[in-house]
């Protein structure tokens, strides 16, 4: 019947509506246009009342991001719910409402995809205030998993408006996706993967791992594959499924970076020259503040070959390769300024010659200082004394890597 009574006029036709058909068809475009400014200024009320004052900038940026997926929607919606009192003929109603449908499919899809940034943003937000960089890397990939679901659905939805039978569809496309499934078992295996990865966390975006035979820096974490930037600066594609069924060494864990050598000395070194090398040792990793104070192990512990062998073990406090390259550097530096100062020679691995005299001539054998000398070489580099260089002091401008060195 008419959506309402009005003279005999309304009645005239043009290109084939009604002239009360065209006032109704304006009518539904302010009701549309009046409930898109209801929706939006209550939940702009809504934002401003539950939210606080240094979140409100936040919320209120993204619910402008919903404003035209709901005015879009809102439209169907009126369309779908109004358009049939105005009294057009059951064919053109049937078409209007197959197109609003459609549209309001494509508007709920759009909306999904605003609600979906929305729900990420929110947890890139939190994923910011945590230490590890891996949910960071997490938030982009659930949002593409977030849009693809919505596309999904929105495309089961409008089918099933159209008339297709959904159940039926989905019942063929599982016959098809076991065959998939078994022709890219690889790819699952690594989707598996990804997820064992973001649920364990072995490791972050970042570290210095050593995955199988591939060591360096990892750069990403994705559902399929992880990249590693490799100390040559090439960058290697992991795929998941390997990563998890390999160990994992996360170098980046590490609280403490071990520093193990051994230190070969002369053969013709006195006793007292060694016991003042191993306390002199003792007291630079006691003095660096690079190192581990509550254990570390120096002792003279083997006759080589053509050494005696003193064991250094220790351990060094450093966030970074570089760090623990620049500490070492700083310890052996102080290690040979000990030696020259206590007069200790290192051994070389040859064989050598020796020959005590020459006929008519006296053997002459070295003068080693005495015990009391040495103990104020070895107090000279404890924390209180006056030699080791504690810190990096190089000779040069040290010609580092940073932008401001000369």
């Amino acid at each position: 019947m008419p959506l309402f009574l009005a003279p005999d006029w309304f009645k005239n036709t043009y290109i084939g509506i009604e002239v009360e058909q065209f006032i109704g068809i304006g009518i539904l475009i302010l009701v549309a246009f009046a409930a898109n400014v209801l929706v939006t200024q209550a939940l702009k009320l809504f934002v401003h009342a539950r939210t606080r004052e240094g979140d409100r900038e936040f919320w209120q940026m993204e619910r402008k991001r919903l404003d035209r997926a709901l005015s879009a929607l809102l439209m169907a919606i009126t369309v779908v719910l109004g358009f049939p009192l105005l009294d057009f003929n059951s064919t053109v109603e049937h078409v209007v409402d197959q197109i609003a449908t459609l549209f309001g499919a494509g508007a709920l899809v759009w909306l999904g995809f605003r609600g979906a940034d929305i729900f990420t943003d929110v947890l890139a937000r939190r994923a910011e205030e945590t230490e590890s960089r891996l949910d960071d890397q997490f938030v982009p990939l659930l949002n593409t998993v977030l849009k693809g679901l919505v596309v999904v659905i929105g495309v089961l939805f409008v089918l099933g408006n159209l008339g297709v039978n959904v159940t039926s569809l989905i019942a063929g496309l599982g016959l098809g996706g076991l065959a998939i499934a078994l022709a890219a078992q690889d790819t699952f295996k690594n989707l598996l993967g990804g997820v064992t990865i973001f649920a364990d966390r072995p490791f972050q975006v970042g570290d210095w791992v050593v995955l199988g035979n591939v060591e360096g820096t990892v750069e990403f974490v994705g559902f399929r594959s992880s990249r590693v930037r490799t100390f040559y600066n090439s960058l290697v594609t992991v795929p998941n499924a390997r990563i998890v069924d390999s160990y994992i060494d996360n170098m980046g864990l590490r609280q403490w970076r071990r520093y193990k050598t051994t230190l070969g000395l002369a053969y013709h070194t006195t006793t007292d020259q060694v016991q003042a090398f191993v306390e002199g040792i003792r007291a630079l990793i006691r003095a660096n503040p690079g190192m581990r104070k509550d254990y570390y192990i120096v002792e003279f512990h083997g006759f080589g070959a053509s050494s005696l062998d003193v064991l250094v073990y220790c351990f060094i406090d450093a966030p970074d390769w570089n760090a623990e390259l620049r500490t070492r550097h700083v310890l052996n530096l102080d290690i040979m300024r000990l030696a020259e100062d206590l007069g200790v020679d290192f051994a070389f691995p040859t064989q050598t010659l020796h020959v005590a005299s020459t006929p008519g001539q006296p053997e002459v054998v070295p003068v080693a200082p005495g015990r009391e000398a040495l103990g104020e070489v070895v107090e000279r580099y404890s924390p209180n004394g006056s030699a080791g260089q504690r810190v990096d002091t190089p000779i040069t401008a040290g010609f580092d890597n940073t932008p401001d060195a000369s």
